[in-house]
């Protein structure tokens, strides 16, 4: 026989209510703390990101952030998650900018370069410095990672519209990950050429290898 549900009491209400406040003045914090925490690593770096700067700014002591965050890796690693999604969105919205899936994969190889330029501290975070922190390490991870599923998806549908010569779309998409992360690097270590000019070698970059792919 089904016990009857109890009617919630004015203090159960009460208490429910109070619980509900509390998760909410939690997650703005660690929010508003993530924001900080972006703002501080664009402004400085990796190496000069500071816990205790974050604090700071954000009205705590350094003890009192590790209610939030265990430590400063776990704050940059959440930040940096933050961050590996917008690059991710990013390569999506260039992706829907082409027509056919060549000019997807050199729109998507000019927004990933692009990203890199319009965000190198957070990109030599992401992929340099502390990858670890975020990025995907085997090959299993890495196809299920939203950008590399967009440029797989790009690359399966090259091979629907022109063929790939015999390649599988991962061995493809690994080799124009390879290539245009490549530049990416070289745009925030090194002063090359013009952000202008390193978007267009992007594009050429994809369209080569596309090219030696295909065959022609």
């Amino acid at each position: 026989m089904t016990t009857p549900s109890r009617t919630p009491t004015r203090a159960d209400r009460v208490r429910a209510r109070s619980q509900a406040r509390r998760e909410h003045e939690r997650a703005s914090m660690r929010a508003t703390i993530l924001d900080i925490a972006l703002r501080q690593l664009v402004a400085h770096g990796y190496e000069r990101f500071s816990l205790r700067e974050v604090a700071e700014e954000a009205g705590y002591t350094p003890t009192a952030l590790y209610r939030y965050f265990a430590d400063r890796d776990a704050l940059l690693q959440a930040v940096l998650e933050g961050c590996l999604a917008r690059f991710a969105a990013a390569l999506a919205a260039a992706d829907a900018t082409g027509r056919t899936a060549r000019e997807r994969l050199q729109a998507q190889a000019e927004g990933y370069v692009r990203f890199a330029i319009d965000n190198p501290e957070v990109y030599r975070a992401m992929f340099l410095e502390r990858p670890e922190l975020g990025m995907s390490h085997t090959m299993d991870q890495v196809a299920s990672d939203p950008a590399f599923a967009t440029l797989m998806r790009a690359v399966q549908a090259l091979a629907a519209e022109e063929g790939i010569g015999g390649r599988s779309a991962e061995e493809v998409s690994l080799i124009l990950w390879a290539g245009v992360h490549g530049l990416a690097t070289m745009a925030v270590t090194m002063d090359l050429m013009p952000p202008e000019a390193l978007l267009a070698l992007a594009r050429q970059v994809s369209a080569t290898i596309q090219a030696g792919v295909l065959g022609r």
